[in-house]
């Protein structure tokens, strides 16, 4: 058995379980309370479609949302005219012949050509046609990702029932899609390590959400993966040069740059007063806190640092796979300093994989009373209209819980220094 799978099998410890879960966590109840929830969540967005505020207003008119841009991208792309989307000026006329005038636009396209291949399926439909067909497969793509992972229907229940779900799915993010991929590569890791790698080049649409993939696959020795990864990059990038040329991957840099300026240096609203709040990571908490940039940056470098050195001691551990992938897939949403309220979504991987090892393995004390205050805290998320940075305790949170469950990746450094 080669090393790096040696690496990916669970180890053979015991394992000290707590008191017997709570009442609340019986599976029946998590049915029964995530689908009210996930039809509260129905009506309140059924209320807002007939109220005009949610897809199309009264007069049909699209509702100015995250969709808006790239159905709009898909439509450019569909008919072979990409360039206007990387320039702010006419992207900013497109959405504006699309919806009429308005105080603001977002004035940058910062995705690379490749998303392009995703978007003009749906374009081909009519605008509030694609937004619900649009919601229902990411969602869909996201619910079998986790039902695999876990393998209980709860976790369909459970994935429904959350809040950042629930924002994702009005707003028309993609985080759900990103998501799929990131939860669908990490399962196939173990055993169809060229599948895995095929999905993370995907993942190269959301370029800072895949930074600590390469550390954990060279951590691990995946190369099989990491090689599979690169591959399908090339290929996609190509692919997007031969059918929608040049032109858009030389002005992709620019506006890619353009909207990290428009996000982490005016707070994401240019035109108004900055709103740090809505930056879900450790770089918008310090900015929240009126910091300035500078340490806003040096909080988030020695976050995104600190988690990355956690991601290759773990993967280069003989810890449960399980446990591994759940530290990679919370530590990314840890390491970016670009991340909203909808990107939070993804936070549905690293809990199933913690859910999974926890139905095999066991409670620890006080796991469960830890596990409903994050979701308390998703909630007020969701109540303040994702504008409450609650994004990096959260994740920081669910990150403890997963470590402290096996010491096993870091005990020998500890019976070093020791020494």
């Amino acid at each position: 058995m080669s090393e790096a799978l040696k690496r990916l099998r669970p180890e053979k410890s015991s394992y000290q379980r707590s008191s017997r879960p709570l009442g609340i966590f019986a599976p029946w109840r998590l049915q029964a309370y995530g689908y009210t929830i996930a039809a509260l969540y129905a009506a309140l967005l059924l209320g807002l479609y007939k109220s005009g505020f949610w897809i199309v207003d009264n007069r049909g008119v699209p509702v100015y949302s995250d969709f808006i841009t790239p159905w709009l991208a898909g439509v450019q792309a569909l008919h072979g005219d990409t360039a206007p989307l990387y320039d702010p000026t006419e992207f900013v006329e497109l959405q504006k012949a699309l919806i009429g005038p308005k105080d603001y636009f977002y004035p940058n396209w910062p995705y690379p050509p490749t998303f392009f291949f995703v978007l003009v399926p749906f374009a081909m439909l009519p605008y509030a046609y694609a937004f619900v067909v649009w919601d229902f497969v990411i969602l869909a793509s996201c619910v079998a990702v986790v039902y695999r992972i876990v393998r209980r229907l709860p976790a369909i229940a459970l994935v429904l029932a959350s809040p950042l779900t629930a924002w994702t799915l009005f707003a028309g993010q993609n985080a759900l899609l990103w998501a799929s991929l990131l939860g669908g590569s990490l399962l196939a890791l173990e055993r169809r390590p060229v599948l895995a790698g095929m999905l993370i080049g995907c993942l190269t649409y959301k370029p800072q959400f895949g930074i600590l993939l390469p550390l954990a696959l060279a951590a691990a020795n995946l190369w099989r993966a990491f090689a599979s990864a690169a591959v399908t990059a090339a290929l996609l990038a190509g692919a997007s040069i031969a059918v929608f040329g040049t032109t858009a991957w030389e002005a992709f840099p620019r506006e890619l740059l353009a909207q990290n300026s428009e996000v982490l240096v005016s707070g994401g609203h240019a035109h108004t007063t900055p709103d740090w709040g809505y930056i879900q990571t450790v770089y918008g908490l310090i900015r929240t806190l009126h910091g300035g940039a500078a340490a806003a940056w040096l909080a988030q470098g020695v976050t995104a640092v600190g988690v990355a050195i956690i991601v290759w001691l773990v993967w280069r551990s003989v810890r449960r796979y399980r446990l591994k992938a759940a530290i990679l897939s919370a530590a990314v949403l840890i390491a970016t300093p670009y991340a909203f309220a909808t990107d939070l979504a993804a936070i549905v991987i690293p809990a199933a994989f913690l859910a999974s090892d926890q139905i095999r393995r066991g409670l620890l004390k006080g796991e469960q009373t830890v596990m409903i205050a994050l979701f308390g805290a998703s909630f007020a998320i969701l109540a303040t209209f994702g504008s409450t940075p609650l994004g990096p305790f959260i994740m920081i949170t669910l990150s403890w819980l997963i470590l402290r469950r096996d010491s096993s990746w870091w005990e020998p450094r500890l019976a070093v220094l020791k020494i």
